[in-house]
């Protein structure tokens, strides 16, 4: 009997590639084993030329999960185990499926499906990297304004728990493929540069990233300086803006976004909670939505100051992030507080201090260097590191001086010890530059001696505002119980200050005629009510000074960068104001530094009644006094 003929002895079975493999219909029967063959057949024959099955296979993945006939997240998850168990074979001629599967819905589906697509996606890294990119770049795009998802079959999932579905996906690739840490870096950085239409689309992302940190904490330092140097670019481009404002229009303007900042008090919050991720409902826009059709018929002034209104709410909303942030890791231990203001001084040195009128961004550093003498004796070192560093260009030195004058004449917690030594230092230094530069001097000159006129400058400012812990109180105003303690008959100065300063003032390099004009005035009138010193007759005598006309070349100083400070080159020969710490009106992110900042307070007046709002408001006026100063002072500068 031929044994092989036999109709009980069964063949071998074997797999026909032109045979087409059909999953039932039914998904409650849905076999993996036979779902991963039909894919492996797909690919296989995509590869040969033959893309039927293999376009089936990429429409599971790519349909709208809310679309009739669309397959449920069961037949979708088993169609992705198959697709994972065939990694290796996805290389760059199946790039079209990976992009299914990437940019397909999955965020919004069950627990089980999101691991799976987690697994898959760091697998995928792993085995074919020219795939990093795009599976980085998939992943950063869904951490904007993504609406809940509402999908059949499974729970609603909304925006929080999205956010936190990327984070860790992203946190498991970079786990997995340490190299997409450096990818991660790059797509966040273009999508920080990125124009956005919608203001609480920027302030999403930047409120994510800073969450990232958490999930991929090596790119901790990289991603807040990235941030930081993207809000000074918008900090600069808002300030330039609203000085082509009038001042009532400008004001105006600041209140309205005071008056519109749902949108920053629901998205400038640092929190991924589990009551976050179940509350929170996203659906709907927190900012008036404005069609780009309606836009063609607003008129230019209307529409440019509607842009304005929503920079100055962007950087109002990432102010408020970076201090919820920040604040959180000065209290936490030792190490993290030293190494947290380490890198806020780091910023300031390397992004705020070589920018051109940064205007709030700088208060970070305002803040936090304030929150004890360590940190306000540390912040003050480096700025007087960099006045004292003739290695940096001049615009660099300069800038910092008027950082360190900021800092100290207005921060609240800088304590009066503090103040007199800083104070009594730059005396020391301007000494020292007079000594050094006046037997070469013929006259009043910017361009050659602008250190000496930025520390001179700084010296002033410091005077104006802390003269009180400057001079030293008679013995008479200890048994004084009126109440009058800002008569200046109390207040003496010493000898080597007055000497000081006196000497610069009356020497050949002038710097009454170079200094900017608001803050020679200001300095002058408290002198002279202090019983101090009386310059207002070389005031007047240098109004016939004559001084070079001529812009510093900016060559000559070697700061050709177009981010470079360049406030303090001046117009004919006079230094321009920069007062890097004039009040700030942010609205949502203003208490933070209320507590913070001294606000201005002149001698009073006789018979001047004195009210806790009328400091704030002569700060306002001192401002605009300084502004009207330098408006003036061109005609006086050209006779």
């Amino acid at each position: 009997m031929d044994l092989s003929s036999s109709p009980s002895k069964r063949s071998r079975v074997t797999f026909d590639l032109d045979v087409e493999v059909v999953s039932p219909d039914d998904e409650d029967d849905l076999d993996p084993a036979l779902i991963r063959e039909e894919v492996w057949r797909a690919i296989k024959r995509h590869l040969n030329g033959e893309d039927e099955a293999y376009n089936r296979v990429k429409t599971i993945f790519s349909k709208d999960p809310r679309a009739d006939n669309a397959p449920s997240t069961a037949k979708v998850r088993v169609h992705l185990q198959a697709v994972y168990a065939n990694v290796s074979s996805l290389d760059k001629r199946c790039d079209d499926l990976v992009s299914a599967v990437l940019f397909g819905e999955w965020v919004g589906r069950d627990e089980a499906y999101f691991l799976l697509y987690t697994k898959f996606v760091a697998l995928l890294a792993a085995a074919q990297g020219g795939y990093l990119g795009r599976i980085v770049f998939a992943l950063v795009e869904l951490l904007g304004l993504e609406r809940s998802r509402r999908l059949p079959g499974c729970r609603v999932v909304r925006r929080p728990l999205i956010h936190q579905r990327v984070m860790r996906t992203i946190q498991d690739i970079v786990e997995k493929v340490p190299v997409a840490s450096s990818t991660l870096a790059q797509v966040i950085q273009r999508k920080l540069s990125f124009d956005f239409e919608k203001p609480e689309e920027r302030i999403t992302y930047v409120k994510n990233f800073i969450l990232l940190i958490g999930f991929v904490p090596e790119l901790k330092s990289e991603v807040l300086a990235m941030i930081t140097s993207e809000l000074v670019k918008l900090d600069v481009a808002v300030q330039a803006d609203l000085d082509d404002e009038d001042d009532e229009l400008g004001e105006e303007l600041l209140e309205d976004v005071s008056s519109s900042q749902t949108l920053v008090g629901q998205t400038s919050q640092l929190s991924l909670g589990a009551e976050k991720l179940v509350e929170e409902d996203d659906d709907g826009s927190t900012t008036e939505e404005s069609d780009p059709e309606d836009d063609k018929n607003v008129l230019p002034d209307v529409l440019r100051r509607r842009k304005l209104r929503d920079s100055v709410c962007q950087v109002d909303a990432v102010m408020d992030l970076l201090f919820q942030y920040y604040d959180e890791l000065m209290v936490s231990s030792l190490e993290v507080r030293e190494s947290t203001i380490a890198q806020l001084i780091a910023h300031f040195e390397n992004i705020i201090l070589p920018t051109y009128r940064s205007r709030h961004s700088q208060f970070l550093i305002f803040h936090f260097a304030q929150t004890s003498p360590v940190t306000v004796d540390r912040f003050v070192t480096s700025c007087i590191q960099i006045l004292n560093d003739k290695t940096l260009p001049p615009v660099l030195r300069q800038s910092s001086a008027a950082y360190l004058a900021g800092f100290v004449g207005r921060g609240a917690h800088v304590s009066p010890t503090v103040v007199k030594d800083c104070f009594t230092m730059l005396c020391d230094d301007l000494n020292d530059l007079r000594i050094e530069m006046e037997p070469y001097c013929v006259g009043p000159d910017l361009k050659r001696y602008s250190t000496f006129y930025a520390t001179m400058q700084a010296v002033m400012y410091i005077f104006c505002f802390r003269w009180r812990d400057l001079a030293s109180a008679s013995s008479d105003m200890e048994e004084d119980d009126s109440g009058d303690e800002d008569e200046p008959e109390h207040f003496h100065f010493s000898d080597p200050i007055r000497d000081t300063l006196t000497s610069a003032i009356h020497s050949k390099l002038n710097p009454l005629r170079v200094c900017t004009p608001g803050i020679v005035q200001q300095f002058a009138k408290i002198a002279h009510q202090l019983g101090f010193m009386y310059v207002f007759s070389k005031i007047e005598a240098n109004k016939h000074v004559r001084l070079t006309a001529s812009r510093t070349a900016i060559a000559d100083l070697a700061i050709n960068q177009p981010e470079r400070d360049l406030s303090w080159l001046g117009e004919n020969g006079v230094m321009e104001g920069y007062f890097p710490y004039d009040p700030y009106h942010l609205p949502v992110s203003r208490h933070w530094v209320e507590d913070d900042y001294l606000e201005w307070r002149g001698i009073p007046e006789p018979n001047e009644d004195e009210s806790d709002s009328d400091d704030v408001e002569d700060d306002d006026v001192m401002a605009d006094d300084l502004n009207e100063y330098e408006e003036t002072a061109t005609e006086d500068n050209v006779e």
